[in-house]
């Protein structure tokens, strides 16, 4: 059981991931770009197998950079939003961040598809991190894209929902 923070701690976190979670999408976008204007899997399925060389793979690392740590941030602001506002995690067998999704989702917070949505990408984050041989270049290519449409459709709900904790 991780230490408890503190209600200030907790408002300094969310607050400051709030702050720079813009430029840590524009970083992942920035990234995408490299594989082309719609970021294409046709450029980024050679890359991520190795088979562009070792720059194309150094840009292929950048995309799975910003994408854990977009995905970490809306994890750790879903998990200090439910602490702040005393909510209770779901009795689910599924990750932290998870069972804080679905506790935000259950508050009025997130809709239920962009709840799905949330922990579906979490899962791929751990695969990226704990399986990164089995991992597919299609698999995270897709969820690359539906991140950063989650990410939008998650930055506005949450923040005038997380607004009065702060």
């Amino acid at each position: 059981m991780p230490k408890r923070k503190s209600q200030a701690l907790l408002r300094r976190e969310v607050v400051s991931h709030l702050e720079d979670l813009p430029r840590q999408l524009l970083a992942l976008e920035t990234a995408m770009e490299k594989f082309g204007e719609g970021f294409e899997l046709s450029k980024f399925k050679p890359a991520f197998e190795g088979h562009a060389g070792s720059e194309a793979y150094n840009q292929v690392q950048a995309v799975e950079r910003g994408f854990a740590r977009v995905q970490n941030y809306i994890a750790q602001l879903a998990q200090n939003g439910a602490r702040l506002a005393n909510l209770e995690l779901p009795k689910i067998h599924e990750s932290e961040a998870a069972r804080a999704f679905a506790a935000l989702k259950e508050a009025g917070a997130i809709e239920p598809a962009l709840c799905r949505r949330l922990k579906r990408l979490q899962k791929v984050r751990a695969e990226i991190e704990h399986e990164y041989l089995q991992i597919k270049a299609g698999r995270l290519h897709e969820a690359v894209g539906l991140l950063v449409a989650s990410a939008r459709d998650f930055v506005g709900p949450y923040t005038a929902w997380i607004e009065p904790y702060l």
